[in-house]
């Protein structure tokens, strides 16, 4: 009897709550298909895995399979609560729209049955946006750029966004999202973004100059982004260049950008607006059949003292650089020869630099050993560590003469002082080689 009595006098809870903040670490180590299960064993259980299983959401669209984003964005619209769980998301995957010259190209659509196309609507009206016409509109034809705009106009939370290829294809609602959100344009019921720290866009897909191009006005909302640490553009084409306002931004937290297809004369407009820079990864590319003022016959030209005078606004904090180069060359194109324009004596002048990895001719200036230029005037006082790449001269399509023998006279003509504290020497189709150089630099600074 006493001990019913003492039955009936304990607190009823179930064992989930017996063991409190002590499962938290259990759950960690789950996949999401057993979060899952466990999530309906019952309402406490639920709640506890709901935040883990909504914390990282990432989809691939592939041709025959799009993502389940209308189902996804059907449920937070229903449970606003879920999408504050949502901290990275990752929509991947590579273009599958076929490009044509001559007529348009047409960007996919996906079917919206999902979703209740009546709340979505409701929802975009709430958000009081001066474009919300054109959003239902392009929304009722299941347009990615509409969805995945609707999508990140409820997370209010989200550190981390990558978009690939085919989800950049079209970014024009998005990019008025951001505008809007950012700029204040309006009293609108917009996140700010306030926590969205690393950015990775991918504009590989946009191909040709159709309305679909590549802007740089395409860029300018994600650099006025309150935190943004890390910040990636890729893209396969030469970006138009149009006017930025006035008042560009300055990013103070920005620490990490990587930057492809941004031609020289830009690049400058770019670095000026992170003065607190400390990595930074410049792809140079070129692809024939694009009208940027180079001779579509003849040299292709690369200028060097653009990409010096760019790299001034970042001298005082820069750390670590990465210079690509890349050529897509057609076949109907001939070419006689990468013309380099200037020097980039001006990267001897960053006093941060420990680590430097960029392409023989662009730290040399020329394949001439004759006039190639001496490590003292391009070397920065406390680089660690040097990596010299390939990469340009495996995509050009040299004549016969350019063989290893010229590009180690090259070599040999650069590295006549023994002024570095490392460096790493890695020339590895051309000459086959490595070698790692230890030397000592008389110059030593504090950065």
């Amino acid at each position: 009897m006493a001990s019913q009595t003492l039955w009936q006098r304990l607190p009823r809870c179930s064992l989930w709550d017996l063991l409190g903040d002590m499962y938290m670490p259990v759950l960690e180590l789950l996949s999401l298909p057993e979060l899952h299960v466990l999530s309906l064993v019952s309402k406490a259980s639920r709640a506890s895995c709901e935040p883990l299983l909504y914390s990282s959401i990432e989809w691939t669209w592939l041709e025959d399979r799009p993502p389940p984003i209308t189902a996804f964005i059907r449920t937070i619209l229903r449970r606003p609560e879920l999408a504050a769980h949502v901290r990275s998301l990752s929509l991947l995957g590579d273009s599958f729209i076929p490009y044509h010259e001559d007529r348009d190209t047409i960007p996919p659509r996906i079917d919206i049955a999902a979703l209740d196309y009546k709340d979505a609507a409701k929802v975009i009206e709430q958000t009081k946006v001066h474009f919300a016409v054109s959003w239902e509109k392009q929304l009722s034809q299941g347009a990615m750029d509409a969805l995945t705009t609707l999508l990140l106009s409820q997370l209010h939370h989200v550190t981390h966004l990558v978009l690939g290829p085919i989800f950049t294809f079209e970014t024009a609602l998005l990019r008025q999202l951001f505008y809007a959100a950012l700029f204040k344009q309006t009293d609108h019921e917009l996140p700010t973004y306030q926590h969205l720290r690393k950015l990775y866009l991918n504009f590989s897909a946009r191909l040709g100059r159709s309305i679909y191009s590549l802007k740089s006005t395409d860029l300018l909302p994600f650099f006025y982004l309150p935190v943004v640490q890390e910040l990636s553009v890729v893209s396969s084409m030469p970006m138009s260049w149009g006017e930025w306002p006035m008042q560009a931004p300055t990013s103070s937290v920005l620490t990490l950008l990587h930057l492809t297809a941004i031609e020289p004369k830009h690049l400058g407009h770019l670095l000026s607006m992170t003065p607190a820079l400390k990595k930074l990864r410049y792809d140079w590319y070129y692809r024939s059949g694009v009208n940027l003022g180079r001779p579509e016959e003849g040299s292709v030209l690369v200028n060097l003292d653009d990409i010096s005078r760019a790299l001034e606004h970042v001298r005082e904090t820069l750390e670590e650089l990465v210079i690509t180069g890349k050529c897509s060359i057609e076949e109907f194109y001939e070419y006689d020869f990468l013309d380099f324009q200037g020097t980039l004596k001006g990267i001897v002048d960053l006093g941060c630099l420990k680590t430097l990895q960029i392409p023989l001719p662009f730290l040399t200036g020329e394949f001439n050993a004759r006039h190639a230029i001496a490590v003292d005037d391009v070397i920065p006082r406390n680089l660690e560590v040097l990596t010299i790449t390939d990469d340009v001269l495996l995509e050009w399509p040299w004549e016969p003469e350019w063989e290893d023998t010229v590009v180690s006279s090259a070599i040999g003509r650069w590295y006549v002082l023994e002024e570095l504290v490392l460096s790493i020497l890695r020339v590895s189709n051309v000459l086959e080689t490595y070698l790692t150089l230890p030397l000592k630099h008389p110059r030593f600074g504090n950065c």
